[in-house]
């Protein structure tokens, strides 16, 4: 059992040395947004929809022009029966009066030698081309035409959206990956502060001037904050795959972040934030088109009971059919009018129905509007407060770094004992560590804010 246990510890070392190993890429914060933005399947996503209502533009902008058909077909039958009619007198009337009546019961002398025809097999073609142009249909082609177009701004706006939510993730992994690589430089700092406390309290109680209770506390302390530091260095490694994993690289890939230290810059926000948010946030400008939609839908409908004019024109080309018809053509030119008259009220409901659809997308779009601008309101108070926690983190790390300074001096004079000393060492730790998630949290607040206002995607 202890040999298993030994090569299962091997293994790992080797392969913790084996991810050591492998060289580092740096990255920035930029540089992780475009990989993310790159890989992630939502854009792709959107890009595909793009294309697609670029499609379905070209796609309706045809129904404005001319449309040319062809058909053909080919008839053959085969071993066809041979037409016979024996002769015969032909019947006529025996007088005007009885011809009118349709009475053709007497006998003429006209005699019809009769018909024998040989059929055998019959094969022929026919061909034809046929043109036709809209002229006028009630408005449903122009109607049909801006609803592409607007689908396709509905489908760039998507994006927009898709995109500030992927950055927002992003970012959300980069700034964790920073703040943990603070903090594991944090946990080394303490371990070597309480490595140096420990080292000398050894030294005095070799020397007897110091009891050994004194000397176990700080060891005590100093197991614990190697166990903190153990955590770390592994919270570490897993922040760097919950990155590589946004970014679309191998969960193993050995990234480093660019950033060393969170750097906090004076964040002015302009007063206009509020009117940018209604101006540029994805979600408001896709339900603004999604009512002009609907009033291209109310438009259409009422197409439909429009008079409808369209014009076309067609040839037609028939083979000959073996020595019985010759070949032929034809051509014919055509106007075709439609006019509704009468369907008991149906464009009354129809239309109707698409004016309460087009009534709903409008409320809806209030609705989302007052929840944007409660939005933005609280992420500009967060953002607010989180600048405020730096102030006072800032504040309580030089408070803290100040008492273990006044506490060591104390202490080496023999004024104050080791646990004074193990509190104040314990208090910075604290206060390095708040520090560091107040930047974070400043960080995520300050994209959070820009999201609700629509900044990200410019």
């Amino acid at each position: 059992m202890k040999q298993i246990k030994i090569l299962a510890l091997g293994g790992l070392l080797l392969a913790a040395f084996s991810f050591q190993g492998m060289s580092q890429e740096a990255l920035t914060l930029e540089q992780s947004r475009k990989l993310a933005l790159e890989y992630n399947h939502k854009i792709k996503i959107a890009d595909e929809l793009i294309a697609e209502s670029e499609s379905n533009v070209s796609l309706a902008m045809t129904q404005f022009l001319p449309n040319l058909s062809f058909s053909g077909s080919y008839n053959y039958m085969h071993d066809i029966d041979d037409i016979a009619f024996p002769g015969f007198f032909l019947p006529t009337a025996e007088s005007a009066e009885a011809g009118q009546k349709g009475d053709y019961s007497g006998t003429s002398d006209v005699y019809f030698p009769g018909l024998n025809m040989k059929m055998g097999n019959i094969d022929y073609f026919r061909g034809g081309l046929s043109l036709s142009q809209p002229i006028y249909m009630g408005g449903k082609i122009r109607s049909a035409y801006n609803m592409t177009k607007i689908g396709r701004q509905i489908s760039h706006y998507n994006r927009n959206l898709q995109t500030s939510d992927v950055i927002v993730e992003t970012d959300q992994a980069y700034w964790n990956m920073v703040s943990i690589k603070e903090k594991v430089q944090m946990a080394d700092k303490y371990v070597e502060m309480l490595t140096a406390l420990v080292n000398d309290l050894q030294n005095a109680y070799d020397l007897e001037l110091t009891t050994k209770n004194e000397l176990l506390k700080a060891k005590v302390q100093l197991n614990q904050a190697k166990l903190n530091q153990f955590k770390t260095a592994n919270g570490y490694e897993l922040s760097k795959m919950a990155l590589c994993q946004v970014i679309g690289k191998d969960l193993m890939s050995n990234v480093e972040v660019s950033d060393t230290v969170v750097a906090v810059d004076d964040y002015k926000i302009q007063k206009d934030y509020m009117g940018k948010a209604l101006a540029q946030r994805p979600e408001l400008l896709m339900l603004g088109k999604q009512v002009e939609l609907n009033a291209e839908e109310v438009k259409s409908t009422n197409a439909d009971y429009m008079p409808q004019l369209g014009a076309g024109a067609s040839y037609t080309q028939i083979s000959d059919v073996n020595d019985l018809i010759e070949s032929t053509g034809s051509l014919m030119v055509q106007a075709q009018l439609s006019v509704p008259i009468f369907h008991w009220r149906e464009r009354k409901h129809k239309v109707a129905a698409a004016k309460h659809r087009k009534a709903q997308q409008e409320l809806e779009l209030e609705r989302t509007r007052d929840l944007i601008q409660l939005e933005v309101q609280q992420s500009y108070f967060n953002l607010l407060e989180a600048n405020k926690q730096i102030e006072l983190a800032e504040t309580s790390m030089d408070q803290a770094e100040e008492n273990v300074t006044l506490m060591k001096n104390s202490f080496y004079e023999g004024v104050a004992n080791t646990t004074e000393l193990l509190d104040a060492q314990a208090f910075w730790q604290q206060a390095y560590s708040e520090l560091i998630d107040a930047k974070i949290n400043f960080k995520l607040r300050e994209v959070s804010f820009l999201k609700a206002i629509g900044e990200l995607t410019k």
